[in-house]
């Protein structure tokens, strides 16, 4: 049984026509879009040139690329007190590489400067055993 609201609302919706819908695009690309792409690949080859070209600027005026041109032996006082920040930061300074102040330091026989009745907290840490 339909009431008269239901039967009101079938003719509104019956008076609904569909539209015919567009034509379809071509396949051929249009020339804008093409544009769009030449450009984007131009832009894409000048900004890695700018990159090169300032890479290659920075690595020939750099003082990081220059090699010493005659290495002199590092000098370290014997026997070796505990390395302070400011006794590093010296060594740095008038070594000719930082490879030649490390390898001295490696090869350099240590002392020990603690006193006996005093612990080194190094040597207490690597005593402990920590599981995780």
């Amino acid at each position: 049984m339909a009431t008269p609201d239901d039967e009101r609302f079938e003719r509104y919706l019956k008076q609904f026509r569909p539209l015919l819908p567009d034509a379809l695009p071509t396949s051929t690309p249009e020339r804008s879009s093409r544009r769009h792409w030449v450009f984007g690949i131009w832009s894409a080859g000048a900004a890695a040139l700018i990159i090169l070209g300032l890479i290659g600027f920075r690595a020939k005026h750099s003082r990081v690329f220059e090699r010493p041109g005659n290495p002199q032996p590092v000098s370290i006082t014997s026997p070796m007190r505990p390395l302070t920040m400011r006794e590093v930061n010296s060594l740095l300074a008038t070594a000719p590489s930082y490879k030649a102040v490390l390898d001295e330091m490696a090869f350099h026989s240590q002392s020990s400067t603690v006193l006996k009745d005093k612990h080194s907290a190094v040597a207490v840490l690597s005593k402990e055993k920590i599981k995780l």
